[in-house]
């Protein structure tokens, strides 16, 4: 089953109904469900056993949350110590508990009830140790696959093979989207159906928005929300404009978001907007923060901008990357978003106007400035060249074909149209931007072709094959230790490494970062780490820029050695980055600064003449 919908519209909780009957026709025992990130699994976790609390009967049921970093979660590991002493058989006041015979990175997803991130499903399709154990993990319980529309080429190609399985299992499977283009949602539908060995129905054409569709065709659904008209402005690049447009905007007061497609544009911003508007007033939020600084951030943003808005402010700008995207359930009064995919451009417009709350007078019409372009009148528009690092330019210049001249949105009824116009072999924009779109075309689908063929080098047998479950691994890796490896071959392209960010003093003292809970708290580096302080180190994680992303910032960083770590299992093998009593350190050529507010700030060094 595949259910689309707008943004806010209660899909995940339409999920879990149809699981609930799903189940039950299937003679399924338990429930999977993926999300795209691990801080989306993380929020994913109260609202399902909120519903799971609810379900009929009195059992308890093994859980889990399925993910590398679930101990840093304070609600996983809360219900982790409550269950610490259950023994088989014993039960207490929580019917999700947390079995500790089944704990681990391999054992755990074989709970009744999991909720991960989506490497977890897509290992299934993985050629590695323990296959078999993930498909034990999958095909007894009904799939749950939210925001089907964030995987790329590369990771599309695992969940078809994995969907292949499911269907050969009988496992029921619901996939959740804001909306998909008819052709990869008739793929999808069709793995599934080839591996069950049945037909599928695929209605020719679009089906109509709402919809849901499965193996025996596409039933359209009547909308039961409002319609939202976005007002859409198209602005020039630079930050004077961007500090005009909000200066006229709020007036009155109001609560905008600044979304970037890349860390360095968002810090940029942020610097002249804290210089404009006052530090008070700015809110920075994207990848590069520390673990517990981004959950704190997350929390922070919750509790501001979110459906409740008990401390909602008067005035405030959160600039923020595409964490807010998926992550949160926020809610703004305007927004300013760099030029992205359409389908990205309406899934951030899901987070203006998002709820009930009094609005200022000039915010009580949702509007949403386009920027990230360097000249609207050019033909064709050309995005920026972080945006063109980020995405592939024929997504970009369809997209701003649709948007060059349009100066309204309606939410839900364009989302549809304007997903499958954008993907969709219709020619986009005037005859001047052809050339341009033909070759960006051309070079996107070679591009996607090579991601498709590299996903096939470790990608396991089909069910349709013969051969025992060992002949599926031959002429594979094969080896894939722990989930960072197997995460490394189900996501495509180079991922940004990650260190655990600890303080050295000028008396040679290792310390916690003088800026978090507890900091400066001295840590040993002789003997094992007590447990307490090892997990305050796990969260102190960091992803370092792709700049830093390389084989020689790896051999640099493993010249640091602490011998307490390699003794403590929580932080055994990870890479180290030591900052001195300024929060600086000088790494493969590069100068790093970490601020609390601004996150990781790096540079490369300029060479002495």
């Amino acid at each position: 089953m595949v259910i689309e919908a707008p943004m806010g519209s209660g899909k995940t909780e339409a999920a879990l109904l149809a699981a609930e009957v799903l189940a039950h026709r299937s003679g399924a025992d338990g429930y999977f469900i993926a999300l795209p990130t691990q801080a989306t699994a993380d929020a994913m976790l109260s609202r399902v056993r909120h519903w799971f609390d609810r379900l009929p009967g009195d059992e308890t049921v093994s859980t889990t949350l399925a993910h590398r970093k679930a101990h840093l979660d304070d609600e996983y590991s809360d219900l982790a110590r409550r269950n610490l002493h259950l023994g088989v058989g014993e039960i207490n006041d929580n019917r999700a508990i947390l079995r500790q015979w089944i704990n681990g990175s391999k054992k755990g997803r074989l709970a009744y009830f999991v909720v991960g991130a989506i490497n977890q499903v897509l290992f299934a399709g993985l050629k590695s140790r323990h296959l078999m154990l993930q498909h034990l993990a999958l095909a007894g319980k009904v799939v749950i696959i939210d925001e089907v529309h964030a995987y790329d080429v590369y990771m599309s190609r695992y969940l078809h093979h994995v969907l292949h399985w499911l269907g050969s299992y009988g496992a029921p499977v619901v996939l959740l989207s804001t909306t998909l283009p008819d052709a990869y949602r008739a793929e999808l539908v069709r793995a599934y159906a080839e591996g069950k060995g049945a037909m599928a129905t695929i209605t020719d054409g679009h089906l109509g928005y709402p919809a849901i569709t499965s193996m025996g065709g596409s039933t359209m659904i009547e909308a039961v929300a409002e319609s939202t008209l976005v007002k859409v402005d198209r602005l020039a690049d630079d930050l004077d404009t961007l500090v005009r447009y909000l200066r006229e905007n709020l007036a009155d007061g109001g609560c905008v978001v600044v979304v970037r497609n890349t860390v360095a544009r968002v810090q940029e911003a942020a610097a002249r907007l804290v210089k404009e508007f006052g530090v008070k007033v700015v809110t920075i939020a994207h990848s590069r923060f520390l673990a517990c600084d981004r959950a704190a951030i997350d929390r922070s943003l919750a509790q501001r901008f979110g459906p409740f808005g008990d401390h909602r402010p008067g005035l405030h700008i959160v600039v923020a990357s595409q964490v807010v995207e998926h992550s949160l359930d926020l809610d703004f009064d305007l927004m300013v978003t760099d030029l992205a995919p359409v389908d990205l451009i309406l899934q951030r417009l899901g987070r203006l106007h998002r709820h009930d709350h009094i609005r200022p007078t000039g915010m009580r019409t949702s509007r949403c400035a386009v920027v990230g372009v360097e000249d609207w009148a050019a033909a064709p528009v050309v995005s920026v060249a972080g945006s063109r690092r980020v995405f592939d330019d024929h997504t970009l210049l369809r997209s701003a074909a649709l948007l060059a001249d349009r100066d309204t949105i309606v939410l839900p009824d364009d989302i549809a149209p304007l997903v499958q116009s954008a993907y969709g072999p219709t020619a986009l924009g005037p005859d001047s931007w052809q050339p341009a779109m033909r070759a960006a075309a051309t070079q996107t689908e070679a591009l996607s072709q090579w991601r498709t063929d590299s996903a096939a080098t470790f990608l396991a047998d089909r069910a349709t094959n013969r051969g025992t479950p060992m002949g599926w691994l031959i002429a594979s890796e094969g080896n894939a230790k722990g989930e960072a490896k197997g995460a490394a071959q189900t996501r495509d392209g180079k991922k940004p490494l990650e260190v655990l960010v600890v303080q050295r003093d000028a008396d040679g003292r290792l310390l916690l970062p003088d800026w978090i809970k507890g900091g400066r708290e001295q840590i040993p580096e002789y003997e094992r780490v007590p447990w307490t302080q090892a997990k305050i180190i796990s969260t102190c994680s960091l992803r370092l820029p792709m700049a830093l992303s390389h084989g020689g910032v790896i051999a640099e960083l493993e010249k640091t050695r602490i011998a307490s770590f390699d003794l403590t299992p929580l932080l055994a093998g990870q890479l180290i980055l030591v900052l001195d009593d300024n929060r600086k350190a000088v790494l493969y050529g590069h100068h790093l600064t970490y601020d609390p507010h601004r996150g990781l700030l790096h540079e490369r060094a300029r060479p002495i003449l």
